[in-house]
């Protein structure tokens, strides 16, 4: 008889142990998680930019494009004699380069289909339109 309760009482002690298995998996990747997130930290101090020996800011390039009521191009208060691109040709454009474009309120919008064109083969990222606040 005894033989028996040694079989069923490690029947039972197998199951306690087949039911204490997730606990000690979530209390492992608990273990795993809070080890990994406390290496994790800002490293500010990899990243260091070097010093300018410079005094002067860098200045940033602005083309003004100006249309007017008659479809004329100015650049920079300049009057456009010939081509845009070639007359933009002679500023040093960057892809950096800012451009701002004033187009007569009365044009359409197909007004600016050269200078889109331009400015996209010249890969300039930079093109504000400017307008007028209605007040």
């Amino acid at each position: 008889m005894k033989l028996l309760d040694i079989h069923q009482n490690s029947a039972r002690k197998n199951k306690l142990d087949d039911s204490m298995i997730p606990a000690i998996n979530i209390v492992f990747l608990l273990l795993i998680f809070f080890m990994i997130a406390g290496q994790i930290e800002a490293r500010s101090e990899l990243l260091q930019i070097p010093a300018s020996s410079s005094k002067t800011a860098l200045s940033e390039t602005r083309v003004e494009i100006k249309i007017d009521a008659n479809g004329r191009y100015f650049v920079n208060e300049q009057t456009v004699e010939g081509s845009l691109s070639e007359h933009l040709g002679k500023f040093v454009l960057t892809v950096e380069t800012a451009i701002i474009c004033h187009v007569h309120r009365d044009l359409p919008a197909s007004a600016l289909d050269p200078v889109l064109a331009i400015v996209g083969q010249l890969g300039i990222q930079q093109l504000s339109i400017a307008t007028a606040s209605q007040s």
